[in-house]
This record gives C-alpha cells, sequence and structure tokens, in this order.
C-alpha cells in the first residue's frame, strides 16, 4: 500500500467517523460497498452491521453476567464475614479465637497455606493453626517493611525469600499471596497454589476487615493500664 492510499483512507475514515449519517444521506452508495462474509458470498452493509452489533452485545451480555455474579458472591461473602466478625468477637478464648480464624480463611479464600505472624505475643493456639511469633525488630521481618508500614493488604507473588520466610518448605508451592498487616500486632499471609487467586489490584476490603477484627481482639489482650493509658 503506498503513502497515497493509506493518506487516502485515513481521510475518508477520519471523515466517516465525524459524519456517520453520511450514508444515510447518500444511500445511492450503498449499491456499490462490499463486504465479504466467512461463508463466501458479499453481504451489504446493514447485515455487517447488524452481525458487528450482535457480536459486540454478546461481549456486553457477558461482562454483565460476570459483574451481576462478582456483585452477587461479594453481598454472600460480606454475609458470611458479618456473621464470622460476631462469632470471633464473642471468643473470650484467644487460641480458639485465632483456630476459628484460620479455619475460616482457608475456606472463605480457598487458600491452601497460612502464615499468623504475632509480633512480642505467644499463643499456644491448636495443632492445625499456624501462629507463630517473633519480636517486631526482628532482622527477618525488613524484607516485610514497605507492606508493614503501608499498613493496606496487598495481592501477588513474592520473591523466594519471602516466600520461603513465611512458608517454609512448602513455599516453593505457593504461587500467589495476599499480605495482611495487622498494625503494630503482626503480619497475616494467604498463600495459594493457584497464580490467579490473589492478583495485583483486586479488592482487599474484606481482608482488611478481617485485620481489623484481629488488631480489635488483639487489643482486649492488652493490660487494663495500658489501655486506659493508649
Amino acid at each position: 500500500m503506498s503513502d497515497t492510499t493509506r493518506s487516502m483512507e485515513e481521510i475518508v475514515t477520519k471523515f466517516l467517523r465525524q459524519n456517520p449519517d453520511f450514508l444515510e444521506r447518500e444511500p445511492a452508495l450503498l449499491k456499490d460497498i462490499e463486504l465479504s462474509h466467512s461463508s463466501g458470498p458479499a453481504v451489504s452493509l446493514i447485515e455487517k452491521q447488524v452481525q458487528y452489533l450482535r457480536s459486540e452485545n454478546e461481549v456486553l451480555e457477558q461482562r454483565l453476567s460476570q459483574l451481576i455474579q462478582v456483585a452477587t458472591d461479594n453481598e454472600k461473602l460480606m454475609s458470611r464475614l458479618h456473621v464470622l466478625t460476631l462469632e470471633l468477637m464473642a471468643m473470650r478464648d484467644l487460641p480458639a479465637f485465632f483456630d476459628r480464624l484460620s479455619e475460616a480463611l482457608l475456606s472463605e479464600f480457598n487458600a491452601d497455606i497460612l502464615n499468623i505472624t504475632l509480633f512480642d505475643l505467644e499463643i499456644e493456639a491448636g495443632p492445625k493453626t499456624p501462629v507463630f511469633h517473633t519480636r517486631r525488630d526482628d532482622p527477618e521481618l525488613q524484607q516485610f517493611q514497605d507492606h508493614l508500614e503501608k499498613g493496606v493488604s496487598v495481592c501477588g507473588r513474592l520473591n523466594r525469600n519471602k516466600r520461603d520466610h513465611l512458608f517454609a518448605s512448602r513455599g516453593q508451592w505457593v504461587q500467589s499471596t495476599a499480605l495482611v498487616p495487622l498494625g503494630e500486632d503482626g503480619l497475616l499471609a494467604i498463600g495459594s497454589s493457584d497464580p490467579a487467586r490473589f492478583y495485583p489490584g483486586m479488592g482487599t476490603l474484606f481482608l482488611d476487615l478481617l485485620a481489623a477484627v484481629v488488631t480489635s481482639r488483639l487489643a482486649l489482650e492488652e493490660p487494663a493500664e495500658q489501655r486506659k493509658s493508649a
């Protein structure tokens, strides 16, 4: 295609975009326009437009259906989260609290592995509950410093060092992770073998709400005099 032909096509394209009713004002041109069809015979411009609009409409319907499904799922998850929050806050026993939290996280988020790291607080939870404790100034936590300082949940892939620190030998199977800072109390990590389970940009509202539940519950464990002075 020569530069002259390409330039002329651009002019015609621009003109038709700016004057979408041009063919309606010049209907005689329609008889001279032919568009090839995948089945072979030529079809009219109107038929081609109808085919295009149908295809575009199908795409829009699929997107709308997906949005409705996401909204429905989020509504159900929010309802379950509300029930879970009430259940957790009623628990006076802290180990039982984390046992139930761990169970809920694995089921609600279809996760494969967890790591609940608490700073300067030891809790003897159940054998299946991955609660760990460390000092807030542990050098190993430096690699998570950015996440802790931002104070918001983030999702995506972690490098090998972070995976190994959080999930030990099972870290090699973790393809996506949600990191949830617990304020000054710790860090929660949810891992999945599905690389698309936790992805950058996904909504973290539910994770942030659960983090608030955890920090609120831990605040109840502070000595009375410390709570008064806070």
